[in-house]
């Protein structure tokens, strides 16, 4: 039931977007408030306890300001086009599993097993790929994938945070880009020009890096005996990296011709990838089975995303105008003044600070971003998103309370720190400063 009001909710805010009536926005208000309700026992201590306090102090902020209803409707409401993403983009996996990708990627890792080398740059590019349309999902398949491989661990935690940290950096897919471009106004066209650019950078970077550190490793290289890759499985792989480009193409094109939000065009298109690829495939009983599971695994587990997406969505709209909220932005704007790279490092640190005790990075994005001003910073919109989706993905490999590092630290049975701090310490220092380095040079 849980599942089905959820998804109602996401389809009342793409109906809420095209008809654009302000009772809907009261109706959308007050199913977002419900889902808040219900899914704050669900949720893990620390985000219940601090999306709590966002909420109240959001309702405080409001009404210190002498606003209305309308204020409070608007700031309820104003991640809800990210939650929207959040809940339908794993809808765009289910072709992929129907068309049996994931088996034919499975062969050709298993190929690679006695090349360090090779296996990590194979592992990283298929998360660089399925990271966008997968989210976490991606770690978790391909790790199911190769775990009977008995790689090293400390090998998997680094090609799986090296690969997926450069998938934060660049997709429109992933909620942290979706959250960011909303906030600051940015074309997901004119992002996409930095995004992309220093993902791959950073891709590379990783990759060379293991290579020095792998030639201080002993390597079992016992023989294994894979199945052979047949003419279908080289298609498959052929075709993989074409739909997801096509995906991107369609995204940007989308964007650019209707001036429609990316949140809306990427949520309609999780919608209607699976049914265009039934059509073709004429699959529909498949399509059914993995639509029920999607229902009763997927959507259900999002009790910490709908929690503090809501209230720090609320929390930062509230901050709009008040007192609080102008220092923050004076802060900001005289240390940019001051120096953007001094600027650049406090926004990172900054945010590994804060995530690294369990605030996740919407309460950080959604406070600093509302009360940013690009003009006044000295930068341009695009920079500044750049530089917010840097510090993003560094705390999210470095926190050891970060869902991404849970996951790792879980699937390999490391603790968090080892995982963040020990295995990815170098490679997020050395990106950090690379990237710093560039926006400011940008800049």
């Amino acid at each position: 039931m849980k599942s089905y009001f959820i998804l109602l909710m996401c389809v009342m805010f793409l109906i809420q977007y095209f008809v654009n009536a302000a009772w809907l926005v009261y109706i959308l208000a007050i199913f977002a408030t419900v889902a808040f309700i219900g899914s704050i026992t669900l949720a893990r201590t620390v985000p219940r306890i601090f999306s709590i306090l966002m909420f109240i102090a959001g309702i405080v902020l409001t009404q210190l300001k002498g606003q209305g209803m309308d204020a409070v409707a608007q700031g309820i409401t104003s991640n809800i086009p990210l939650l929207t993403l959040l809940v339908l983009v794993p809808l765009l996996s289910i072709p992929f599993k129907m068309g049996g990708f994931f088996d034919s990627i499975l062969l050709y890792l298993q190929k690679l097993r006695n090349s360090p080398r090779k296996m990590f740059a194979g592992i990283t590019i298929v998360l660089f790929f399925l990271g966008p349309i997968l989210n976490l999902g991606s770690i978790r398949i391909v790790h199911e994938l190769i775990k009977d491989l008995r790689l090293n661990t400390t090998f998997l935690s680094k090609a799986y945070l090296v690969g997926f940290s450069t998938t934060i950096l660049w997709s429109p897919y992933y909620a942290a880009v979706g959250i960011v471009l909303l906030y600051l106004d940015v074309s997901i066209g004119n992002y996409m020009t930095y995004g992309f650019g220093l993902a791959v950078l950073f891709l590379i970077v990783g990759n060379l890096m293991l290579g020095w550190w792998a030639r201080k490793q002993q390597w079992d290289t016992e023989a294994t005996n894979p199945s052979e890759i047949t003419a279908v499985h080289r298609k498959r792989i052929r075709i993989l990296p074409l739909i997801i480009l096509m995906l991107m193409v369609i995204t940007i094109v989308a964007e650019f011709t209707t001036h429609w939000s990316m949140l809306v065009l990427v949520s309609l298109l999780a919608l209607l990838f699976p049914i265009a690829w039934s059509l073709f495939s004429k699959q529909w009983g498949l399509l059914k089975r993995h639509l029920i599971d999607y229902r009763d695994k997927a959507v259900p587990i999002m009790n910490n995303e709908i929690i503090m997406y809501i209230s720090a969505g609320f929390f930062g709209q509230s901050l709009k105008g008040s007192s609080f909220g102008q220092g923050i932005s004076l802060f900001m704007n005289d240390l940019s003044q001051l120096s953007f790279l001094l600027f650049a490092v406090f926004i990172v640190v900054l945010m590994v600070s804060i995530t690294f005790v369990g605030i996740h990075q919407v309460v950080v994005v959604s406070v600093i971003a509302t009360q940013m001003d690009p003009v006044l910073l000295g930068t341009t919109k695009e920079i500044l998103a750049m530089l917010l989706m840097l510090a993003w993905s560094t705390s999210s490999i470095l926190s050891p309370v970060n869902p991404i590092n849970l996951l790792v630290s879980t699937l390999l049975k490391k603790s968090s720190i080892e995982v963040g701090l020990r295995d990815n310490g170098w490679y997020l220092l050395v990106v950090c400063a690379i990237g710093i380095a560039i926006l400011t040079y940008f800049h």
